[in-house]
């Protein structure tokens, strides 16, 4: 079957939206409803040509009106399944708006967003990215094992919770559409971004060892994932599993490595990264990073450029992919599109209304997971938790990798069962063993994928059409298949053979490049950033092309996970065409000020203050009044950085962390203790909003999970089973494809 691109409809034509918000979160989840096609008036007036361009494209695409009463007028010329209104980011603010649609009797899909939720100590707080890097665990272990914490740049929480929020509105819209009643979908930043942290609670409960920071583009789990200097450049090195080592080994001139007890295994490596970082930063400098790259690729060996944000905007893969397109009334500016490009087979699919409402958003969606690791369980979860069926493919010997390299039968129990990431990034699942490289096996997943509305993938480049289950082919079986690709560098283009991990993907997203002191090389601010982030547009994709398919029928997602990190760092890629390439100022900002972590008692405490009233505060709390008046600009904040610093350490040491930023709270100025992301789920939050959870699984027993972060109407959706063990559900399962035994 031929696929062609479908530009002139997006798959949400006929939903409207009313955004009440003037916060990034929200304003971001708008942005992307209204790429997808969706219709968006935003009350407030419409940014002058001359406005900072990262608010033209947070707002791009939409309309401007001027009060809620002409917003409910617009959205009642659509029928009520297909309305939204989108409020952000405070508890007042989403409440306000659940009483102003009581009191005009207005049905509408009402879509909240705030900063730390409706309950717990924190729901009053000010919230700032910042703040929600340093609750998660992320700044812990950011930054030189020697010094404090580093505060991660941008607005990655933000962006990623309002992605989530759009996974919600898209779930709560399909069950709108098929007779069900949800009336009120909710996230909270502080939860959402919780998903890059989430599996070192269920790791630490295991008994993997805490190590906190262990110094920059270091990382306790594996090395190298790391950036050395080249001849022309950097280039990014991941090499995770035995084959992937000896390859670099052998590709550096060294194979002897591949069985030096110093560099052997994963953990060896970790605990001798000192002297492997020095032999490799000796070597690689003596080739451009486009040879390693190029030579390394070709021996499967993950590595990736470490491009600034210029080089970035000019590399020929995105060019190619048409990863950017000009943004309107910012003169010369190029800016990150969605991150998937959209096919379709032009079938249009009459949908066929229930027997009866859903019993939760997605009940009676089907789907064929054909995923491993953590960006595609990552989406699958999403779905599964919102009521999708989930029909998880693995086989007997190739089995997902989050479950480890050991092969069957090799210990008791075995070790496959017992691996903590994947069972916090698997509940909710039904598991099957297919052999895909047998025709059996193959017939049976063509079996499965028939009965199915989605199917999820991320095997390396070129595996499924190997395996015979390419898109075109897929897309012949079932009418209106939804089917999500997500290469790490996308399906076309030059790069699209790449091998990649989270850690390579954050390698070539131009990221490192902002985060950290000018002094060092580009960093990363986490092992594998862009496997979760990548895993929540995969679930965008997945519903898009689900409420599409009447109209565009079968649809094929090509998603790169590259370009997922580009949504996170669309401010910095936007800003440097702008304004130039933006300082390295290590926790300080150039947007906010002071911005920065200091000792207390027992940790660290951060603190970011974002305007005026703040400033004022915070002099007022350190005692300093005059300072308010002294030091009114970012810059003059920025230029005393050193004694404001000093003086809020003097305030906060005989302090603990939490007692600081309590303090500071009430009066008036933003903070939040630096967590540990292993002590999650006891965090004095989460444990009092039901965040964390346990659930009982064989081999296992009782482990820590967390909940699902995306609300339906109050409550949390349930989690009704645990990560499968292998092939768990394989009789039931068969039993549906091909009826029950003879």
């Amino acid at each position: 079957m031929k696929l062609y691109t479908r530009a002139e409809a997006g798959p949400l034509a006929g939903i409207a939206v009313l955004e009440m918000s003037d916060d990034v979160a929200a304003r971001y989840s708008a942005r992307a409803l209204s790429v997808l096609g969706a219709q968006i008036w935003r009350i407030g007036s419409a940014a002058p040509r001359q406005a900072d361009a990262v608010d033209l494209w947070l707002d791009q695409g939409k309309s401007f009106i001027g009060t809620f009463e002409e917003g409910l007028g617009r959205l009642a010329e659509f029928r009520p399944s297909h309305r939204v209104v989108l409020v952000g980011q405070s508890p007042t603010a989403v409440e306000t708006v659940d009483r102003l649609l009581a009191e005009h009797s207005f049905d509408a899909l009402r879509l909240g967003i705030t900063w730390f939720g409706h309950d717990g100590p924190y729901r009053d707080w000010q919230g700032d990215d910042a703040l929600v890097q340093a609750l998660i665990g992320i700044a812990a272990s950011f930054g030189p094992s020697d010094g404090p914490p580093m505060l991660p740049q941008g607005f990655a929480p933000q962006i990623t919770a309002g992605a989530t929020l759009v996974v919600g509105a898209l779930a709560g819209l399909w069950s709108r559409k098929r007779g069900g009643e949800t009336r009120r979908v909710d996230v909270n930043i502080f939860e959402a971004a919780m998903c890059f942290t989430e599996p070192s609670p269920p790791l630490a409960e295991a008994g993997a060892a805490s190590p906190g920071r262990t110094g920059i583009n270091r990382f306790a789990t594996n090395h190298p994932t790391t950036v050395y200097p080249t001849r022309d450049g950097w280039i990014g090195v991941t090499a995770l599993t035995p084959a992937q080592w000896a390859a670099l080994a052998d590709m550096v001139g060294h194979p002897d490595w591949a069985n030096d007890p110093r560099f052997a295994t994963s953990l060896a490596r970790v605990e001798n990264a000192e002297a492997l970082d020095a032999a490799l930063a000796a070597i690689l400098p003596r080739e451009t990073t486009d040879h390693w790259l190029m030579e390394g690729q070709r021996r499967r060996v993950p590595l990736a450029p470490v491009p600034d944000h210029r080089e970035l905007l000019a590399t020929p893969h995105w060019r190619e992919r048409g990863s950017f397109a000009p943004l309107p009334d910012a003169e010369g500016v190029i800016a990150p599109l969605l991150p998937f490009r959209i096919f379709t087979d032009g079938q249009s699919l009459a949908e066929q209304p229930p027997e009866s409402p859903p019993a939760a958003p997605l009940d009676g969606v089907c789907v064929a997971d054909f995923s491993m690791g953590w960006a595609g369980p990552m989406c699958t979860r999403l779905l599964a938790d919102l009521g999708a069926d989930i029909i998880k493919v693995e086989s007997d010997t190739h089995y997902d990798w989050w479950r480890g390299w050991e092969p069957p039968g090799a210990s008791d129990p075995p070790k496959y069962e017992m691996m903590p990431a994947f069972l916090v990034m698997n509940r909710n699942k039904r598991g099957i063993c297919l052999d895909l490289t047998d025709k059996r096996g193959r017939t049976l997943a063509e079996t499965l994928v028939r009965r199915s509305d989605i199917v999820i993938e991320n095997y390396a480049p070129g595996v499924m059409k190997k395996l015979g289950l390419d898109p075109g082919h897929l897309l012949d079986l079932r009418s209106g298949l939804v089917m999500v690709s997500m290469g790490a560098f996308g399906a076309s283009g030059p790069w699209s053979f790449f091998r990649a991990y989270g850690s390579t993907v954050e390698h070539a997203s131009g990221m490192p490049h902002v985060n950290g002191e000018a002094h060092w090389p580009p960093v990363l601010q986490h092992t594998a950033l862009g496997d979760p982030v990548a895993g929540i547009y995969g679930a965008i994709a997945a519903l898009a092309g689900l409420h599409g398919r009447a109209e565009l029928g079968g649809t094929w997602f090509d998603l790169g996970q590259v370009e997922c990190l580009f949504q996170l760092g669309a401010d910095a890629i936007i800003r440097t065409q702008t304004e130039g390439a933006p300082q390295r100022l290590g926790s300080r900002s150039a947007l906010h000020a002071p911005r920065c972590v200091v000792a207390a008692s027992d940790g660290y405490v951060a603190t970011v203050v974002r305007d005026s009233a703040q400033w004022t505060a915070l002099a007022r709390w350190l005692g300093k009044p005059e300072w308010a008046t002294a030091w009114t600009s970012i810059a003059d904040r920025n230029l005393h950085g050193d004694a404001i610093e000093a003086a809020l350490h003097a305030s906060v040491k005989s302090m603990t962390a939490a007692e600081a930023a309590d303090a500071l709270q009430a009066s008036g100025v933003p903070a939040a203790p630096i967590n540990r992301a292993e002590d999650l789920p006891v965090e004095r939050h989460l444990g009092q909003t039901g965040a964390w959870t346990r659930i009982e699984r064989r081999y296992v027993g009782s482990h820590w999970t967390s909940a699902p972060v995306i609300r339906i109407d109050g409550p949390r959706p349930p989690i009704s089973r645990p990560a499968p063990t292998l092939g768990e559900h394989g009789d039931e399962i068969m039993a549906m494809l091909v009826g029950p035994p003879a």
